[in-house]
């Protein structure tokens, strides 16, 4: 791949990053005065705005980070020349599958950065570390539940994110050789 492409196509999933975190940030209704979730606010305010003029909330989902996340994440099919070949429709679809790929990358990167700081910083509170919490717990808790700690440890992350890997890995191995064989 052109290291141009490669350069846009991490800015652009760094981007998708921050509306994912914004978006999981109002979802599971987090701290919004963390300076993390200040940070994530500030970053895509300045597209997520007009974008709300013209789509309103559903229930208390907001509708419009998730659409402002599914248009990066056509920029990233777009921008791929594994994809090139795609039809129109086949290509609103591949939106939708790098927007859910995304989600599962950003629950991945948010356990196992909870996990770190968690042996880093022990029992002390960190605003970061916090909010790290509030947006896995939903996703860790139901593991959590059902495996209880052994001999002082939590298996529950580690249980979480073997199925979050195996649900990604399913969608490259299975699903998107078959929208290549669509196309």
């Amino acid at each position: 791949m052109n290291p141009f492409t490669q350069l846009i196509s991490i800015l652009v999933g760094l981007y998708i990053t921050v509306i994912l975190l914004r978006f999981f940030l109002q979802y599971f209704r987090a701290d919004f005065y963390n300076p993390l979730s200040q940070f994530s606010v500030k970053a895509t305010d300045p597209l997520i705005k007009p974008l709300r003029k013209i789509v309103p909330g559903l229930g208390g989902i907001d509708v419009s980070s998730l659409i402002l996340g599914y248009f990066f994440g056509l920029i990233l099919v777009l921008i791929n020349p594994y994809y090139h070949n795609l039809g129109p429709g086949l290509f609103l679809v591949m939106g939708v599958i790098e927007l859910i790929q995304n989600i599962l990358n950003f629950f991945i990167f948010i356990i196992i950065a909870r996990v770190i700081l968690s042996w880093v910083a022990p029992g002390g509170y960190n605003p970061v570390f916090a909010v790290l919490g509030q947006i896995s717990e939903p996703v860790v808790g139901p593991f959590r539940r059902m495996l209880p700690p052994m001999v002082g440890f939590d298996f529950s992350p580690m249980i979480t994110l073997l199925l979050l890997f195996f649900t990604s890995q399913s969608i490259n191995y299975w699903v998107i050789p078959l929208i290549k064989q669509l196309a």
